[in-house]
């Protein structure tokens, strides 16, 4: 029997495994690990390198080799990391990167759209590549370090509720605590290629029997196998005929195809049991040597029932791997030590909800309950409330659907969830059930319209007695668009049934039909018209009878076409689902905007967590998945969009709705309303003596759609006397060779692709792959034809290459593979760098310099600041700065992580830097703490060096980012992050500066090389009265890059090339040294 238990300590401090894998980062969490991976620009492949960006700036802040391990063990005070010799070389990185890139472009080659990994997702995919490579390459030392991390780590954060020892059996199960919406399917895949290739790596192909894929029910076993074709993934239901031929199937899914797409067996839990009968197949029928993935890997994690089932899966990876999928692990083990304990050694990555929504993604929500619904009319003015919030989100919706249709809203749909839909209940001598009671409130609403246009208004007027705990009306402002359309109790009622029922006839009929060519769906309509809403239920019989018990006009309708298949498309006329909470597990729609719950128990929490994550999931502006108050966005969001944008949740008796809050707030959620914060920000423009200039593109001017097309030409001079380079050394090989004299490392650079080489090319495949990137980085006014593509391979004089001889001479026919991956890395940089070379040559006819203004997008006028309504502790604080700011005094002291900065010489103030609470979210994006140190130490030697400044002006300007900002090499997102003016006898000396890390970036790099790009454009505007320059600040320490990067002898060789060290006290003066 499980142990109960009453736990101080939340699960996710509790998640060993997950706590180990960070602590090689030598970070405590996902946060600081994420902190600089969030900008959409890292999700592309840096096509020179053939490395994600994301690995090039993990590598920068986080990954050391022995010597820089040595260099920075001495910062290290943290008990948990005491005595503790492991860390992540940069060369296994970066071999777990050049994997997930390779299983990558498997999954993408039958898709038109390929994938890009957020943040978090490619952080899943790296944790999963660091175990498997450390659990199948030495399982004993992997035990060793787990056992020794926990022991400190129980020690230093858990006591009293410690974590057991690992047992060697503990190791062949890793789970994925993943929120609805953040792509575990996909992750799933990339975890088979994953595994795959570690089993081939070491030979134990042999010692697993096959791949099963566990699901919950036979719709997402369909959904699974079709997703699985997209990522190129053999796989097939499996079918209990087939038993006879188990032997053969062994020796031929798993390991017959050397490229790893070799078959997945799909299986629903409910199929598996202790002995093979009519449905079902005995789990001993396939071995415990599987490799086993579980979707959904809560169930079975708590009734007797689904306590079998957890038996049966186990059973069949007893001998193999384990994968685990749920959204919902942190309700699974609830009150159940063994489970936790369980959980916490295997749970390998956290992105529960908490994060998700932290991050910007999905919808806002609202929760509501009706803890008492006894009284019937009061029932009936709340259920009134959530059809009104259901409508007044289709009513903007129609309204605003240009204006939205960049953010990608869905039509919304109002859902309607109950604990059983044929469950029954007495109530007043009659029998009930939760959705009889969802159609009997439709029908009186439309049946009684003197009563719903009397509710209606006294919703609109604020007189309808439901108040929250501070004695406030809980729907107060949440009908202002309504209000703001001047609607009547009378007008609303003939609109909700036009727009929501699909109906134009007042007092029409409700018609509940059993579509009897559908299995387990019922139609609901008014009168003749349209179906608009639909049942999804598994006994369609009871259900029909009982709502001929009830009163409602029900019957038998033949109908071929399904209506709840249809819902996503546009087309479909239903905005009403009802159905049990079982179906959504595998459902999908990114419609879902209102959500009535009904007599949902508090032991079914799991499940209402799950539903909850897929009414919040929202695409965003450009397929983000983010709402836009989360995005740095050109232009400000159309008003109202928060509307539809927030998932509303009315719960009716659902006893889970109370403790579903407080999971809420003991995960740090909001389980109330967010509040919006405006703090101004107040412009300093007026005190600067000289107008500003500051170089732009013409605005409206458009190189896509004004520059007209053009092809591939013949290559330019620049090409050869700037010539690419690509480096396939490996850093292994480089730091093995490192000497105290940097000189004495030689690189091979003579080789070339020669006829030779070019004989083995595939031509057609190379071009297949350069039209396929050509479109993905959306080059549609640029033309590229097959001849031009041989005629620049064979002519070899505009690239270097950089590989050892050895690698690159013909030995054998596995170096045309090699040969034909070269080919492609190099033209894909010709054709970046050509597209852009015309992109440049084309713009420079329209670049000038523009005065800085008011309007100028970079100018911040205000600050939004999102926070629980409930925190007014910091709502005071904010209400203090912001008397402060409007009386011009800026002063206050640093408070909840929030510094403010006031200097004059910011074109605006205050200037914010927030490293601390999580739900907390300040758009535009605070400083950070590089970033502030900066503009502090700025200010200071300002203040310290009157003399020097005493004929000269100095101002200094946060640059936005993307869309805003002043920007460069756009197609790899390079806005410096500030603007330094210093003005002296009328002369602008213009400096671009931006703090970073500059690990992995050698000398020649754009970044740091575009001082010398600025000089190009300053030649080309001439103005003789502006000097530009740029300046990158390494917050790196310089020792770290004197035994990382050999191509630079010295510090005075990053000076000259204008990269200056954060570390140094005289920094600041190295930006005015010539001036």
């Amino acid at each position: 029997m499980a142990k109960k238990q009453t736990n101080k300590i939340k699960f996710h401090k509790k998640l060993i495994l997950f706590k180990y894998i960070l602590h090689l980062f030598r970070v405590d969490s996902i946060d600081k690990l994420g902190q600089n991976l969030k900008d959409t620009y890292l999700e592309e492949i840096d096509i020179e390198k053939q490395q994600t960006q994301f690995f090039q700036v993990i590598s920068n802040r986080f990954v050391f080799d022995e010597d820089l391990f040595r260099f920075e063990q001495s910062n290290w005070d943290d008990a948990v990391w005491a005595d503790d010799d492991e860390y992540l070389s940069r060369a296994q990185l970066e071999k777990y990167d050049e994997n997930i890139i390779a299983h990558t472009k498997h999954i993408n080659e039958n898709r038109e759209t390929p994938i890009k990994w957020k943040y978090f997702q490619y952080l899943e995919l790296l944790f999963t590549e660091i175990y498997l490579d450390k659990y199948f390459s030495n399982k004993e030392d992997l035990l060793i370090s787990l056992n020794a991390f926990r022991e400190r780590y129980n020690k230093e954060c858990l006591e009293g509720e410690e974590i057991s020892e690992y047992s060697e059996n503990d190791l062949n199960k890793i789970a994925f605590w993943a929120a609805t919406g953040s792509g575990k399917t996909l992750l799933l895949h990339m975890n088979i290629l994953q595994i795959q290739y570690y089993l081939k790596l070491h030979g134990k192909q042999k010692d697993y029997n096959r791949i099963i894929l566990v699901t919950p029910n036979e719709a997402l076993s369909v959904q699974h196998k079709e997703e699985f074709k997209l990522s190129n993934i053999e796989a097939k239901i499996f079918d209990k005929t087939s038993l006879a031929q188990v032997g053969k199937h062994i020796q031929m899914s798993m390991f017959q195809q050397q490229n790893a797409a070799f078959g997945v067996d799909i299986i629903e839990i409910t199929k598996l049991a202790d002995e093979t009968g009519d449905k079902t197949i005995a789990v001993e029928a396939f071995e415990s040597n599987n490799i086993v993935l579980v979707d959904e890997g809560h169930r079975g994690a708590s009734s007797s029932k689904d306590g079998s089932w957890i038996k049966r899966r186990n059973a069949l990876s007893k001998d193999g791997f384990c994968f685990e999928y749920s959204a919902t692990f942190g309700q699974a083990v609830v009150k159940d030590n063994d489970l936790t304990n369980e959980y916490a050694k295997c749970i390998l990555f956290d992105y529960s909800y908490k994060y998700f929504y932290e991050d910007g993604y999905g919808k806002e929500y609202q929760i509501l309950n009706l803890d008492d619904d006894s009284d019937e009319d009061r029932k009936t003015q709340y259920l009134t409330a959530c059809l009104l919030t259901y409508f007044q989100q289709m009513l903007l919706f129609k309204d605003k659907q240009i204006e939205f249709n960049p953010f990608l809203i869905e039509k919304p749909l109002w859902i309607f969830v109950g604990g059983s839909v044929n469950a029954v209940r007495t109530e007043n001598k009659r029998q009930v059930s939760d959705v009889v009671d969802i159609l009997l409130f439709i029908k009186n609403f439309v049946a009684n319209k003197s009563q719903s246009i009397e509710f209606l208004n006294n919703l609109l007027n604020g007189h309808n007695g439901f108040l929250n705990n501070r004695g406030l009306n809980i729907f107060t402002g949440k009908f202002n668009y309504l209000l703001s359309k001047t609607y009547t109790g009378e007008t609303l009622y003939s609109e909700i049934l036009h727009k929501v029922f699909n109906c134009e006839q007042s007092e029409a009929n409700l018609y509940v039909e059993n579509l009897k060519g559908i299995d387990g769906e019922i139609g609901l309509r008014l009168g003749d018209n349209e179906y608009f809403g639909v049942i999804n239920v598994g006994d369609n019989d009871s259900l029909i009878k009982l709502c001929e018990a009830n009163g409602l006009l029900a019957s038998n309708k033949e109908f071929s076409e399904s209506l709840f298949h249809n819902i996503n498309k546009n087309d479909s006329t239903i905005n009403i689902l009802i159905g049990s909470k079982k179906f959504t597990e595998g459902w999908s729609s990114w419609r879902v905007s209102t959500m009535g719950l009904m007599n949902i128990g508090k032991s079914e929490g799991a499940q209402i967590i799950q539903l909850f994550g897929r009414g919040v999931r929202l695409k965003g502006a450009g397929y983000s998945l983010k709402r836009s108050t989360s995005q740095d966005l050109i232009r400000k969001p159309p008003e109202n969009i928060r509307i539809v944008e927030t998932l509303n949740i009315f719960g009716v008796r659902a006893d889970y709705m109370a403790t579903f809050k407080e999971y809420l707030e003991q995960e740090g959620m909001p389980a109330g309303d967010k509040i919006e914060f405006i703090l101004p920000a107040i412009s300093n423009l007026g005190k600067v003596k000289t107008t500003l200039k500051m170089p732009r593109i013409k605005e409206g001017i458009s190189f896509k759609k004004d520059g007209g097309t053009f092809s591939l030409e013949n290559i330019p001079d620049s090409f050869v006397r700037r010539p690419i380079i690509l480096d396939l050394y490996s850093k292994v090989d480089i730091n093995e060779s490192k000497t105290i004299n940097a000189g004495e490392v030689h690189k091979d650079e003579n080789n070339k692709l020669t006829c030779k080489e070019l004989q083995f090319i595939d031509y057609q495949e190379l071009y297949f792959e350069i039209q396929k990137f050509k479109n993905e980085r959306q080059y549609y006014n640029f033309s590229i034809s097959f001849e031009k593509i041989k005629e620049i391979l064979i002519n070899n004089s505009w690239y270097k290459l950089l590989i050892p001889n050895e690698e690159f001479e013909f030995t054998s026919f596995e170096k045309v593979v090699k040969y034909q991956d070269i080919a492609v890395r190099l033209l894909k940089k010709y054709i970046e760098r050509f597209y852009n070379y015309k992109k440049d040559a084309w713009e420079s006819q329209f670049r000038e310099y523009v005065d800085v203004n008011e309007d100028d997008p970079n100018m911040v006028k205000e600050y939004k600041i999102y926070i629980e309504e409930s925190r007014q502790d910091i709502v005071t604080k904010l209400n203090e700065l912001k008397e402060k700011i409007n009386s011009g005094n800026y002063s206050i002291p640093r408070f909840y992580d929030i510094t403010t900065l006031d200097w004059a010489n910011h074109i605006f103030s205050p200037l914010i830097s927030f490293e601390g609470e999580s739900g907390i979210k300040i758009s535009p994006i605070q400083l950070n703490a590089e970033e502030m140190q900066f503009v502090e130490d700025l200010k200071k030697y300002y203040e310290n060096n009157s003399t020097f400044f005493n004929d000269k002006e100095l101002y200094l300007l946060r640059n936005q980012s993307k869309g805003k900002g002043v920007g460069f090499f756009q197609e790899s997102g390079f806005y410096p992050d500030f603007i330094l003016w210093l003005i002296k006898d009328g002369k602008q000396f213009i400096t671009f500066i931006d703090p970073k890390g500059i690990l992995d970036m050698n000398i020649m790099n754009d970044k740091i090389q575009f001082f010398n790009k600025v000089k190009e454009i300053e030649r080309e505007i001439n103005d003789s009265n502006v000097v530009m320059d740029s300046f990158i600040l390494s917050n790196t320490h310089y020792d770290i890059m004197r035994l990382r990067n050999l191509d630079v002898s010295s510090k005075g060789i990053y000076n000259q090339n204008h990269v200056i060290f954060q570390e140094d006290d005289d920094y600041i003066s190295q930006i005015f040294v010539h001036r």
